[in-house]
C-alpha cells in the first residue's frame, strides 16, 4: 500500500502557523506562506491530503504542497517518500498528468483516494489507451481528408483549422505522430481505422449529394459515434 505523507505534519515541518482551534477537525486552517496573509486562510485536509488557500487560490496535493514549500521539484519530493527505483511506482498510469486523468474521469480519485487509484491503475491505463486510440483515429481521418480529398484550394484553411482543433487533445505529440505516420506510410491500427472512417465520411457526402463537402468533417464525428453505439450493442 502506497501512503502519501500527512499534510499536517508537512505543514508543521515547515513551521507554518496553524490555528490551534482547528487541529483535529476536517479542515485544519493555517497562515498561507504563498500569499503572506496573516489570517488563517490556508485549508489543509488531512484525510484527502490536499490544500487550498482561500485568499490566493493556490491548491493541490500534499506532494505539490511540500514542493512549493521547499522550492524543490515535485519529482524530488516524490522520490523522497517513495524512492527512486521502486518498481511499484513505474506503472504508466502514474505518469498521466492531472489534465489527462480529468479527461478520462480519474482525476478526482487520484486526488481524493490515492490508495483506491492504485488498485484501479490497470483500469486507468485501459481508459487512457482507449481515449488515445479514439483521438488518433479521429484526427488521422480528418488529416487524410484534408490531404487527399477535394477542396485543394482550401487546404491551408482546413489545415489551420485542424491544428486549432487538435490542440484540445490531451494526447502528447499527437500532431507529430499523425504526420509521421502519414509521411512514412505506417500501418498502425489507428491509421487503418482512420483511413476507413475517412472513406466512409467521403462516401456519405457523395451519397447525400453534398457537392461542396460541407459535412465532410462532421461526418467523421458522426460515424465515430455511430460505430461506438453499434459496438456497444454487439457487446450487450
Amino acid at each position: 500500500m502506497i501512503l502519501l505523507p500527512d499534510i499536517i505534519e508537512v505543514a508543521e515541518n515547515y513551521s507554518l502557523v496553524i490555528d490551534p482551534n482547528t487541529i483535529g477537525k476536517k479542515e485544519t486552517m493555517a497562515q498561507c506562506p504563498f500569499c503572506g496573509s496573516t489570517k488563517h486562510h490556508l485549508s489543509l485536509n488531512k484525510e484527502k491530503r490536499v490544500f487550498k488557500c482561500w485568499s490566493c487560490n493556490k491548491s493541490g496535493g500534499v506532494l505539490q504542497f511540500e514542493a512549493m514549500l521547499s522550492n524543490k521539484p515535485q519529482s524530488e519530493i516524490r522520490e523522497k517518500y517513495f524512492g527512486k527505483n521502486k518498481k511499484r511506482n513505474k506503472h504508466p498510469a502514474y505518469n498521466l498528468s492531472p489534465q489527462q486523468l480529468k479527461t478520462i474521469g480519474w482525476h478526482t480519485q487520484k486526488r481524493d483516494a490515492f490508495n483506491q487509484f492504485v488498485k484501479n491503475r490497470d483500469d486507468v491505463l485501459l481508459d487512457w489507451k482507449r481515449y488515445e486510440y479514439e483521438e488518433l483515429v479521429k484526427y488521422y481521418a480528418i488529416f487524410i481528408l484534408i490531404s487527399e480529398y477535394p477542396f485543394k484550394e482550401q487546404v491551408k484553411e482546413h489545415y489551420q483549422w485542424f491544428l486549432n482543433e487538435i490542440k484540445e487533445s490531451k494526447v502528447e505529440n499527437i500532431t507529430e505522430r499523425i504526420i509521421h505516420a502519414y509521411q512514412n506510410k505506417q500501418n498502425f491500427n489507428w491509421v487503418v481505422r482512420g483511413k476507413e472512417i475517412a472513406r466512409m465520411a467521403y462516401k456519405s457526402c457523395v451519397e447525400a449529394k453534398d457537392e461542396q463537402f460541407v459535412n465532410l468533417f462532421p461526418n467523421v464525428m458522426l460515424i465515430i459515434e455511430l460505430l461506438k453505439v453499434r459496438n456497444q450493442k454487439s457487446v450487450n
